[in-house]
């Protein structure tokens, strides 16, 4: 009698667990909130464009200067985030994310400019710095989660968006050993630009609401909109503003 009752609690067992786990939910119907802060690390992209001309009535050459060359870099890049998420699956959810972003200038050597001299021509070097960078962002993604059962939960998120970029100006451009300036040239206007990429990363469930995180991401920002007043002796030298960057964001949210 016993051997028959144990073998009915184990059918029954047998049957009502794949039943229990065919009926979770998951994720699916589930609202999220989270917070987000990170660094970003710039792969590549020019703010300035490589090109030769005049400058103070002199001929000049501007260097590619890069995002990491014209931009502080490491825990500077701080970006803030909040995310909104819906589970339309078990193991996926759709989100929405608004981001700030901004960052310090460095002093950086632009270039250099020709000068007539005693001896024949002399080369002056061009130093400047920008503004500060500003830019707001909108994206949307949708989450596969791989282990979604599981407290710890990695996924991977195509992405797309919009950035909104505020406008960059040359602070200051001058070869200082001849007493050179100029001062507060507009390099891009304020820019919308779409965004695309791609995030990696994972939850872990501290309980049945909270939870943190950790992402990684790769974007690609198209070009920014060059300024008509610039430098006309210097054609194309703000034909860039297209870039890779990676940002690390972790995370802390509440599920419901």
């Amino acid at each position: 009698m016993k051997a028959r009752s144990s073998l009915m609690i184990a059918a029954l067992v047998v049957l009502l667990v794949p039943t229990a786990r065919a009926q979770d939910p998951g994720l699916e119907g589930k609202v999220s909130f989270a917070a987000q802060g990170g660094i970003v690390t710039e792969i590549s992209g020019n703010v300035l464009v490589h090109t030769e001309g005049t400058l103070f009535a002199r001929d000049a050459t501007i260097f590619s200067n890069s995002y990491r060359q014209v931009y502080e870099t490491g825990f500077s890049n701080f970006n803030t985030a909040l995310t909104v998420s819906f589970g339309v699956k078990p193991g996926g959810e759709i989100f929405v994310r608004g981001s700030h972003f901004k960052k310090n200038p460095l002093a950086f050597l632009a270039g250099t400019v020709t000068y007539p001299g005693d001896d024949g021509p002399e080369v002056s070097d061009l130093a400047a710095i920008l503004e500060p960078y500003e830019e707001w962002g909108v994206e949307l993604g949708y989450r596969f989660y791989l282990a979604w059962r599981t407290r710890m939960k990695s996924f991977f998120a195509p992405v797309v968006g919009m950035r909104f970029t505020d406008r960059i100006l040359i602070e200051q451009m001058s070869a200082a050993d001849r007493g050179s300036f100029i001062l507060n040239v507009p390099l891009y206007n304020a820019s919308t630009v779409a965004v695309f990429g791609a995030d990696i990363g994972f939850t872990f469930d501290l309980g049945s609401h909270f939870y943190v995180g950790l992402e990684a991401e790769i974007r690609y920002q198209t070009k920014l909109a060059p300024s008509d007043n610039t430098f006309p002796g210097l054609t194309g030298i703000n034909s860039g503003g297209q870039r890779w960057s990676a940002p690390v964001f972790l995370t802390a949210g509440l599920r419901f």
